[in-house]
Order: structure tokens, then sequence, then C-alpha cells
């Protein structure tokens, strides 16, 4: 048998941001009606960064995976974010394929916070605020065109003004919206839907700026002590996360939970719960709702299954490096 390397040009060839929305939802309601095992994201710390393990099964799907990925905030000549995933054959063990899983999760990240916002968002939000102008806020938006259709306008705020600005010159050319960067308090102050996408742990979106019917996509907490959030937000708002272990050691409820200020009966519920009908999602117009997302190992799964046909059914695998293990 041969194991097949599966680079980020096929994953980006095959992988499109409707197909990887489609894949995430199917994952989250998978797991909320509890049809997966996905034991806890497993953690090595390194004095510059960290290294995850990401195991998953989902036995619709015929595979099960393992996502390594790593965060090093001071790279440069490398990105910061880089990945692998494993997929394996659940019937006997063998590793079936090794592709990249840096832009794979990209994708289901931004995929998660479109899907959330289906469910979440306002039906008839026009305006989206995205707070950091990196590639998460490039997919976040992609995933929102898909799943909001009636999103109009998109206002970038990053520290780095050029930086907005360019993002939102090619966001305006990819989806044939309006775009613009703007400062934090004019965006807060008509945004329909807003998203988080910074590294910072100390809040940067503040209660007394969010307007009643927002929804918040909170996708840059990552680990303990990183907030975007001021705690009011998480006091006031209907919040759903995509599991607890991981949003209450790393995610946007991290530090509220930390302080006494939140608990698990503080939750409205969990997306994969929402998304197959167990929990309601948006329930008032005037509610504030926040998606805490922390990424779950089934979302890759999700889309690496997808990858990983796709690339086998379209002939490319005659192409691909293979390794034989057992030689």
């Amino acid at each position: 048998m041969r194991t097949y390397l599966i680079p980020q040009s096929d994953v980006s060839r095959v992988l499109s941001m409707q197909q990887a929305v489609a894949a995430v939802e199917a994952a989250f309601r998978a797991y909320g009606e509890g049809k997966v095992q996905m034991p806890p994201k497993s953690y090595l710390l390194f004095e510059k960064g960290d290294l995850r393990v990401m195991p998953s099964y989902e036995p619709d799907l015929g595979l099960a995976a393992v996502k390594n990925v790593n965060v090093h905030p001071g790279n440069t000549a490398l990105p910061s974010v880089m990945a692998t995933i494993s997929l394996f054959d659940p019937e006997t063990g063998y590793p079936l394929a090794i592709m990249d899983g840096t832009l794979v999760t990209a994708m289901r990240t931004g995929a998660a916070g479109g899907v959330a916002a289906k469910y979440l968002a306002r039906a008839d939000s026009r305006v989206v605020c995205l707070v950091g102008a990196g590639r998460q806020a490039q997919t976040q938006l992609a995933a929102l065109m898909v799943t909001v259709p009636t999103i109009e306008r998109a206002l970038f705020c990053d520290v780095n003004r050029e930086r907005a600005e360019e993002l939102a010159r090619q966001s305006a050319a990819r989806h044939g919206i309006e775009a613009a960067a703007c400062p934090l308090d004019d965006a807060l102050a008509v945004a329909d839907i807003v998203v988080t996408v910074t590294p910072v742990r100390k809040p940067i979106v503040m209660r007394d700026q969010v307007r009643p019917g927002t929804h918040i996509n909170a996708i840059g907490a990552d680990a303990p002590g990183k907030q975007e959030l001021d705690a009011a937000i998480i006091r006031s708002a209907r919040v759903v996360i995509d599991e607890w272990e991981q949003a209450s050691h790393g995610g946007e409820i991290n530090v509220p939970v930390s302080q006494g200020l939140f608990g698990r009966d503080d939750l409205h519920g969990e997306l994969g719960q929402v998304v197959c009908g167990r929990t309601p999602g948006r329930q008032s117009d005037d509610d504030i709702t926040v998606f805490d997302s922390t990424g779950l190992a089934i979302q890759d799964l999700a889309c690496a299954a997808l990858v990983y046909r796709a690339v086998m059914a379209d002939g490319a695998a005659a192409r691909l490096v293979t390794l034989d293990f057992l030689s």
C-alpha cells in the first residue's frame, strides 16, 4: 500500500470555501449528535511557541485523522502557523495520506465562523467589521459571503492601516462588495457582525461599543490569557462555544472563566447542538450573540477527507509522491 503526500497546491485546487463550509457544518452536526470521537487537544509548550496534536474519528466519513499544528508568533522567515494532517484507514490503521494542513486550518477556521453566523447572526445582517487584517480575516469574510448572502460591506480595522487598506481593496475585488479600512469605533457603530482575529491579551472590543443585535465571532483567543472581548460582553451575550474544555482553557471565555465571571451554566450552548437542532440559535433581533471558536479536530478531518477523496478521484494521485511504510 502507498501513502500519498498531498501538497498545499492540491489542497488549494480542490477545496473551495463553499465546500469547506458544507463539510464543517456537517462535522458540527455529527459532533452535536454524538457521532464522533475527538480526544482533547494536546499541547507541547516551547520557549517560542507550541505544538498541538488533534486526533479525531467520524465513522460516517470512514476516516480518522491526526493534525499536528504549531503556533510560533515570532516566525519571520516561516509562517507563524504550519500544519500537517495524517489520514488513516480505521479498518486497518494504515496511513492513507499526509497532507498540508496549513491551508486546511485557515479554511476550516473561516468556515466555522461562517457556520456560526448562519445560525446566530440576524437574517438582515449587511455590515461586517473585521478586527485584524491578517490571513484569517480573509477566510472569515470568504465564509461569511457563503453563509450570510445579505452582506454588502466589510470594514477592516488593524493597527497597520496600510494592511487593512490592502485587504479592503482585495476583498472588494474578490467579493464584489464595498470594503474599506476604518477606525474600530466607527466600524463597531454600524456593524451587524463583528469578527475578531487578533493575538491580543487585553480586550479591544468593549461592551459599550457593541450594538444590540450584533453577532460576534471571537476567533483570535487560542491560549490561556488571550482575550479580545470585554468580559462584560461575555456576561451579557448569548455565548455559543465549539467545545467546553478547549474554550474554557484557551478560548475567548478563558479569562472570564478563570476570574469566576463566567461558567458552564452561563453558556447558551455548543455550536454542534445548535446545528443539529438541540439548542436554538438566535432568539431575538436584539440579542448580542458570541461564538467562541477554538477549532475542533473534526473540522480538520471533514475538510481533509474532502481533499483526499477529490484528489483520488480526479487523477491527481498518479503524479503525487508516495511512501510505502511497509517496504
